[in-house]
């Protein structure tokens, strides 16, 4: 049985009990990763443990939720990460740490929780869930994607879909706002916190934002644009801005 994450967010941003965030930064290329070398703790099916949404901190028009930032003058959602992948097939565009690293674009270390409300907090609502993996279309309110990247002394921004390609075209995606669905609570687990994708270009009722486009019903056309996307490790800045509907 599912149930709308939306009341869960609403109680738990103002009582629960909220840990504090920690700012991630990606290792040097070429040095090893730390986390690779700690020991996996398995956790009995149904006893994994679940987050808390970070406490809402506000300044002026800005509010702080962990690793995420919502101007709410202009509603405009903030992450920061990194580039993860330079070529190959992808499904996702931004996962977490622990998520789908070997088919997505960026990294983006946040609590998914915190990007929801935050999301939720623009005024964006989530449509009916797909019924599953690869199913759709999806349904939701629309939101513009931004990646702004440093090159050299110049800051240069794309549309988030400018880094995907489609080997079934031989194109780049088109310009298109990306469907925000909201990811949702199932067997009383938050499932964008199990899976870790949270912007995805191939269908996924558990990610919080998905491709609106037909191909993402296809999980073995899309690619990293190689002729955008920047160097490996290079640090990004995502934006997330409602779209007019």
């Amino acid at each position: 049985m599912f149930r709308c994450l939306s009341s869960l967010l609403a109680v738990g941003v103002i009582g629960a009990r909220l840990a504090a965030a920690q700012t991630v930064v990606p290792p040097p290329a070429g040095t090893a990763d730390t986390n690779a070398t700690q020991p996996i703790v398995i956790y009995p099916a149904g006893q994994e443990p679940q987050p808390e949404p970070s406490p809402v901190l506000w300044q002026g028009h800005v509010a702080t939720l962990g690793a995420v930032t919502l101007d709410a003058s202009t509603k405009t959602v903030t992450a920061t990460g990194w580039v993860n992948q330079t070529a190959g097939l992808i499904e996702v565009l931004a996962c977490g740490i622990q998520g789908k690293v070997h088919e997505s674009v960026f990294v983006i270390p946040l609590n998914p929780l915190d990007l929801q409300a935050a999301l939720l907090l623009t005024g964006l609502k989530s449509g009916p869930p797909m019924p599953a993996v690869g199913e759709g279309p999806p349904h939701g309110d629309p939101v513009n994607i931004f990646v702004d990247w440093q090159e050299g002394d110049e800051t240069r921004t794309a549309r988030a879909e400018a880094f995907i390609w489609n080997n079934e075209t031989d194109s780049v995606l088109p310009d298109t706002p990306w469907t925000f669905t909201g990811s949702m609570i199932k067997d009383g687990h938050f499932k964008a916190f199990a899976e870790e994708s949270y912007v995805v270009s191939y269908w996924d009722p558990y990610a919080i934002i998905n491709l609106p486009l037909p191909c993402g019903a296809d999980d073995e056309i899309l690619a990293v644009n190689t002729n955008i996307v920047p160097a490996y490790r290079t640090p990004i800045t995502m934006r997330f801005v409602p779209a007019a509907p």
